[in-house]
């Protein structure tokens, strides 16, 4: 856009004067022809191109507030002198002076654009002084919602802060959102510091002050609470789960022994992770596969690292101290072998005491050596035989529990026991959960 220097101001301001006067003093004569002594169409051109100058400065110019007072003050000039030049152009009509009128005319037209222009700039500079008003009155009430927004989502992280913390084993001050104790030791504490925790994974310190994520089984187990840490977990009907590599995996989805002439047992032992424990609370549940005869262990010694039964033997820390037995029975309705039958029954060493579960899965007279009894699962109290009666009738089953009366930090080792190869008896785990507090 091309600009009107200094000069050009000041000629055009000095024609204009000029023309003002002349247009006057010829307004006041009695003559009736454009004097071209006093305005040549020289100084009308001159006037004329720098009246278009103006003229697109004004139409390239911002809508900005201050450029529009400035706009004001030119429509004002530029409206005097087109009243100016309209009157000596109306006088001039019947002028000889064809070329200086010709020029009059081509400077009302550029007046009369000029004016326009300023004119719908001011009109665009009122909607945007009106759109800016409206905006100014409604700023208090946008602050104000953006504040209740900011303390709502506040409350909010402040709920999430309280609910992870709880997951993590952290406790927040009322005041703070910072860790403010050490991390807890067992899940126990942890509901007992909060009631409402839900099932899940928590972290603890074990006795060396190291983190530990565990699964805290916080509903009631064995009739003695929640706050219970799940150390071993197995459920083969679940397609997705394995044996323990050390066992024979069954078609019928359980663990047994691997394939052995004679007596053996197979172990799989369940870490603590160094946190003391004084409680265990339990299930397994298995198959009789066999021949098994319960306690009677014809073949191998009452010892506690022996195949002292024909089941499962649970125990902790080394040497081995006894928590729970599982034994398989012959048969539920004659010959059973269970420490508890009607019907031949076999004593249990004096360290098993009454910590034991007895069954048996076959309901025959005599078991079939090559039979894997599924349709009576031992160990769930369902299904007994009539020798079996009182083993069946144990306040917890399939549930089991001991409490030491003192605190340990031992591993708990379970092992599965025949005291014959596995072409007479074994036995196969189908399911097994252990926890501990």
């Amino acid at each position: 856009m091309t600009k009107v220097s200094f000069i050009e101001v000041k000629m055009y301001s000095y024609y204009s004067i000029l023309l003002v006067l002349c247009m006057t003093s010829y307004s006041l004569s009695a003559s009736s022809t454009l004097d071209g002594t006093c305005v040549n169409p020289t100084t009308l051109s001159f006037i004329e191109n720098s009246l278009t100058n103006i003229s697109d400065q004004l139409k390239g110019s911002s809508n900005g507030v201050s450029e529009s007072l400035s706009s004001v003050t030119s429509l004002f000039q530029l409206s005097f002198l087109k009243e100016l030049i309209g009157s000596y152009k109306e006088k001039s009509s019947n002028s000889s002076n064809e070329e200086g009128l010709a020029i009059l005319k081509r400077m009302e037209l550029i007046l009369n654009t000029s004016t326009a222009d300023i004119t719908s700039k001011l009109e665009d500079t009122n909607a945007r002084l009106s759109a800016i008003e409206q905006q100014q009155q409604d700023i208090p009430s946008a602050i104000s919602s953006l504040q209740s927004q900011v303390s709502s989502l506040s409350s909010d992280l402040n709920k999430l802060s309280r609910l992870l913390a709880k997951h993590v084993n952290v406790s927040l001050d009322d005041e703070e959102e910072a860790p403010s104790s050490p991390l807890l030791s067992s899940c126990d504490a942890i509901l007992s510091k909060w009631p409402n925790s839900p099932s899940g994974y928590y972290n603890l310190a074990d006795v060396n002050g190291h983190s530990r994520h565990v699964y805290c089984h916080m509903e009631t187990l064995c009739g003695k609470g929640g706050g219970w840490r799940r150390i071993a977990s197995l459920n083969m009907t679940d397609p997705n789960e394995k044996c323990p590599t050390q066992f024979r995996t069954y078609g019928v989805g359980a663990c047994g022994r691997p394939v052995t002439n004679s007596g053996s047992c197979v172990g799989i032992t369940f870490p603590s992770r160094d946190i003391k424990y004084s409680q265990v609370c339990g299930k397994v549940i298995g198959y009789q596969v066999g021949r098994t005869n319960g306690a009677a262990a014809r073949h191998a010694s009452k010892d506690i690292n022996s195949a002292y039964i024909d089941g499962i033997s649970l125990t902790h820390g080394n040497p081995r101290k006894h928590i729970w037995t599982l034994i398989s029975g012959h048969t539920g309705t004659a010959a059973s072998d269970c420490p508890c039958a009607s019907h031949t029954p076999y004593p249990v060493p004096s360290f098993v005491g009454s910590h034991y579960y007895c069954e048996a899965g076959c309901h025959n007279t005599r078991a079939s050596k090559t039979t894997l009894y599924s349709s009576d699962p031992l160990w769930d109290g369902n299904g007994c035989g009539s020798s079996e009666t009182t083993c069946c009738q144990r306040t917890l089953i399939p549930w089991f529990y001991r409490s030491f009366g003192y605190s340990t930090t031992d591993n708990i080792e379970m092992r599965l026991c025949c005291d014959e190869g596995t072409s007479n008896e074994d036995v196969a785990m189908r399911e097994y959960e252990i926890y501990i507090k």
